[in-house]
């Protein structure tokens, strides 16, 4: 897959690699190990992405999940985990006020990975779709972001992006 530089994963791609038992959590799961190698992370997310993970582990009282969700957004070496910040907030707003369909979380998620210059956001979330462009007018000047590419993960997008990080 060309054009791969920075991955965003949005909080359901964890959902699916560690709570799932098919083929597509074992592709994430080989596609997550395969992020472990490089010295520069190369995949990001955001604050919000553990506060999202841990909501059912709570609700069940599931304590080795918690804990689990905990370590891996914490202390994996392989992710960056970003903070949310005034202007993600902003730009989040932006971003809803250009895609109106866009609900709150998903518009900071989707800040979080211009912000961090993903080129690429890899999420099974049917309410985030195409193609992402930040344009935001503010003094007299136009300011507008790289595009952030949508990804599936189904099993032509994972095989191609296993190939490329191998690369």
């Amino acid at each position: 897959m060309q054009g791969v530089s920075r991955i965003y994963l949005d909080t359901n791609i964890f959902i699916m690699a560690f709570e799932r038992r098919d083929e597509t959590s074992d592709r994430l799961a080989q596609l997550l190990a395969a992020g472990d190698a490089d010295a520069e992370p190369r995949f990001v997310t955001s604050e919000l992405t553990l506060s999202e993970l841990l909501v059912t582990p709570y609700r069940q009282n599931d304590d080795s999940l918690i804990e689990a969700y905990e370590g891996l957004i914490l202390t994996s070496s392989w992710l960056e985990v970003l903070p949310i910040v005034p202007p993600t907030l902003r730009y989040a707003a932006v971003l809803r006020s250009q895609y109106g369909s866009l609900k709150l979380p998903d518009a900071i998620h989707l800040s979080t990975a211009i912000g961090a210059n993903c080129s690429h956001i890899l999420t099974d979330d049917r309410g985030i779709k195409d193609e992402y462009r930040l344009t935001h007018r503010i003094y007299g000047r136009t300011a507008e972001a790289r595009p952030l590419t949508i990804l599936r993960p189904d099993e032509p997008t994972l095989s191609s992006l296993l190939r490329s990080l191998a690369e």
